[in-house]
C-alpha cells in the first residue's frame, strides 16, 4: 500500500474515531453541540442514534488503522481487505449527512457540508490512490 493511501486512510480513522466521544458522550457540551450541529432542544431526542452512531465510527476508524498496521506487518491481503471496506464505508455512508440536509433535517441548509466533506473526502483519497 503507497504513502498516500497510508496516510488518508490513518486521517480519515483519525477523524472518525475523534467525532466518537463527542457523539456518544460529549453530546450534552455545548461545543460538541455546534461541531455536530445539534440544537441544545434536540439533543434528549438525537441521542437514542447518536450513541450507535458513534461507536460504528469508532470501530470503522480502528477497522482502518487494523488495516494499515497489518499490510505494513506483512499481513497484505488482510490489511487492504480492511481498508477497502471500511474506507467504502466511510465514502459510500458518510454523504448521508449531505442528503439530511437537503431533507431540511439540520438546523440551516449547509450545516452538514464539512462533516459530509470531512467524513468522505480522506477515505476516497485513500481508495482512489491505492493502485498507483
Amino acid at each position: 500500500m503507497n504513502a498516500v493511501s497510508q496516510v488518508f486512510a490513518v486521517l480519515a480513522a483519525v477523524i472518525y474515531i475523534a467525532v466518537f466521544p463527542l457523539e456518544s458522550f460529549l453530546m450534552h457540551r455545548p461545543g460538541a453541540q455546534k461541531f455536530l450541529s445539534t440544537p441544545p432542544q434536540n439533543v434528549p431526542a438525537v441521542m437514542m442514534w447518536a450513541i450507535p452512531t458513534g461507536f460504528r465510527n469508532l470501530v470503522i476508524g480502528l477497522g482502518v488503522l487494523a488495516g494499515v498496521v497489518a499490510v505494513n506487518t506483512g499481513y497484505v491481503v488482510v490489511g487492504y481487505t480492511l481498508v477497502i471496506y471500511c474506507c467504502a464505508n466511510m465514502v459510500l455512508t458518510a454523504p448521508a449527512m449531505f442528503l439530511a440536509d437537503m431533507q431540511g433535517h439540520y438546523p440551516r441548509k449547509g450545516d452538514s457540508i464539512p462533516g459530509t466533506v470531512g467524513a468522505t473526502v480522506p477515505a476516497l483519497i485513500a481508495l482512489v490512490a491505492l493502485p498507483f
